[in-house]
C-alpha cells in the first residue's frame, strides 16, 4: 500500500538535497517519528510538476490514515493521499 504525496516545488528541492529549510525539516521529522521513507515518484525528472511527487510504503490502512494526517499539516505538502489498489481493466 502506498501513500503519494506531492510537495511544493521549493520544498520537494530542498527536502532532495537534504538541505535543513524548515519546511523539509518538519517533513524529515513527522517521516523519522513514523519511520517512514519518502521516494520519488519520478526519479531523476527534471520536470518541476513531476519532481514534486513521492510515495511512502506503508503496511497498514490505519498507518496510512495518521501518516496522511500529519503530512497534510506540514507546511509545503500540496497533497497527500492513499492510492487506489491496482485493478484489471
Amino acid at each position: 500500500m502506498q501513500i503519494v504525496v506531492q510537495l511544493e516545488a521549493g520544498t520537494a528541492r530542498l527536502f532532495q538535497q537534504r538541505r535543513e529549510e524548515a519546511a523539509a525539516n518538519e517533513l524529515a521529522q513527522v517521516l523519522a517519528q513514523s519511520g517512514l521513507a519518502l521516494q520519488a515518484l519520478h526519479p531523476g525528472s527534471s520536470d518541476p510538476v513531476l519532481s514534486g511527487f513521492f510515495h511512502i510504503d506503508v503496511q497498514d490502512q490505519d498507518i496510512a490514515a495518521r501518516v496522511i494526517e500529519r503530512l497534510l499539516q506540514v507546511g509545503g505538502v500540496e497533497a497527500a493521499y492513499l492510492k487506489p489498489r491496482d485493478e484489471a481493466p
